[in-house]
């Protein structure tokens, strides 16, 4: 099914960059650093504000829906910090708002579900490239499959987080449906390659191509799903995953601040 239409060249009914100028917001927005994280973990600000000097931008992101907090870190004012929506149109409703503010460059920090003997929890996975489940992208692309992140960016993290995690760089697939990840849709998304499953990053790198911004995607596996009915249930995390969490957090804050 394609959403986009080919021959349409009208102009979207309403922009983020009016969005964020419209009645809808209530408190005056600010031009924003060029380099912003966008974390897919619902404890990062927090932990972020808890071990390293932060100053607070936005109280809240102007979103169209639901916007978070967003912060840089005391001496280091080129990057910004928030947290994205949840699933595919809330993450990319955040990626349209942080452009709109000034943003020129995305790091995506999330979490996945492993389905490969090859990825255990606690590995980084920085997809070569993600399989387009979810809706989004095709409301941006008329033709699309997988999405891609910026190889530089691609290159320099996967560098970076061998240092401190076994890291992985298969293939990974985003999906709207998490409650219809059944076991035979999980066989032919490893047929295509695929490993892990997460709920916005195909959407973030799409939309991030549309408009020529470099993207990455680098996520901590978080649950390992049985490949089969006959093996062990479904379960979350392992005894050291907290840890492991928050180290990669910091990583990741270290990460962007490097760049």
């Amino acid at each position: 099914m394609k959403w986009k239409l080919p021959d349409d060249s009208t102009a979207p009914v309403i922009t983020a960059e009016e969005h964020v100028k419209s009645r809808h917001i209530k408190k005056e927005s600010c031009m924003l650093p060029e380099t912003c994280v966008i974390f897919e973990i619902g404890m990062a600000l927090k932990f972020v504000e808890a071990n390293f000097k932060t100053i607070t931008l936005l109280e809240t992101l102007p979103c169209f829906l639901e916007g978070s907090e967003c912060i840089s870190i005391e001496g280091h004012e080129g990057v910004c910090f928030t947290r994205g929506g949840y699933g595919a149109p809330a993450a990319v409703d955040t990626l349209e708002t942080v452009r709109a503010l000034g943003v020129k460059r995305v790091i995506v920090v999330g979490m996945c579900g492993g389905f490969s003997d090859s990825i255990n929890v606690c590995n980084v996975l920085i997809p070569h490239k993600i399989l387009c489940e979810e809706g989004t992208s095709f409301h941006y692309f008329d033709n699309i499959e997988f999405a891609e992140p910026d190889r530089s960016l691609y290159n320099k993290g996967r560098a970076y987080f061998s240092n401190a995690f076994e890291v992985l760089t298969d293939d990974a697939v985003t999906s709207d449906a998490f409650y219809r990840q059944t076991y035979a849709k999980e066989a032919k998304w490893r047929e295509k390659g695929c490993v892990a499953v997460d709920m916005e990053s195909s959407a973030l790198l799409s939309v991030s191509k549309y408009y020529s911004i470099p993207a990455v995607s680098i996520l901590l596996c978080s649950d390992k799903h049985p490949l089969s009915e006959n093996d062990v249930k479904w379960d979350w995390g392992n005894l050291g995953f907290k840890e492991t969490r928050e180290e990669f957090v910091r990583q990741s804050v270290n990460f962007a601040l490097q760049l």
